[in-house]
C-alpha cells in the first residue's frame, strides 16, 4: 500500500496550499496540494509530518485531529492528513515545493481534485461556518 502524510494548515480563515515542482505520478491531476510526504509502511506519520513542518521553519502546533482516507482518484494511496494550525513564520517550502498560498477556505474546492476527501470538506466547511459566525458576532 502507498502512503502519504499531509498537513492541512490553517491560518484564520485560509489553508496552505503548496505547488508541486512536477507533476504527481500517483495523483497526476494534482497541481496544488497540501504540503506531504510519501512514507513506508514502517514510518511513524506523525513523526514524518513533524519531520516536513520543522524544515519549514515556521511555528505550529499538530492539534488531534487526523484524516485517514484513500483519493478516489487513486485508491491504492493511503493519506494521512493532520490538521496543523499555524502561529507565525513564513512557511519556506522551496526545497520541496516549487511555490505556496494562502488559499481562502472557502476557495479550496478550486484547487483540489478528488484528492480531498469529503470528511476534509465537511471539516474544513464547518471551520469557515464558525469563523464567519465568530466575525459576525464581533468576537
Amino acid at each position: 500500500m502507498l502512503r502519504r502524510v499531509s498537513a492541512l494548515v490553517l491560518k484564520g480563515g485560509n489553508v496552505l496550499m503548496v505547488k508541486l515542482k512536477s507533476q504527481d505520478r500517483l495523483m497526476p491531476r494534482a497541481t496544488w496540494v497540501f504540503p506531504y510526504l510519501e512514507i513506508s509502511e514502517d514510518m511513524s506519520p506523525r513523526r514524518e509530518i513533524t519531520t516536513l513542518l520543522n524544515g519549514f521553519s515556521m511555528e505550529y502546533d499538530i492539534t488531534g485531529k487526523v484524516f485517514k482516507y484513500s483519493p478516489s482518484e487513486n485508491p491504492k494511496l493511503t493519506y494521512y492528513l493532520y490538521v496543523v494550525l499555524y502561529k507565525k513564520g513564513e512557511p519556506d517550502v522551496l526545497r520541496v515545493f516549487q511555490a505556496y498560498k494562502w488559499v481562502p477556505i472557502r476557495d479550496i474546492t478550486a484547487y483540489s481534485t478528488s484528492f480531498m476527501d469529503g470528511n476534509v470538506s465537511k471539516y474544513l466547511n464547518e471551520v469557515a461556518d464558525k469563523l464567519e459566525k465568530e466575525n459576525n458576532l464581533g468576537v
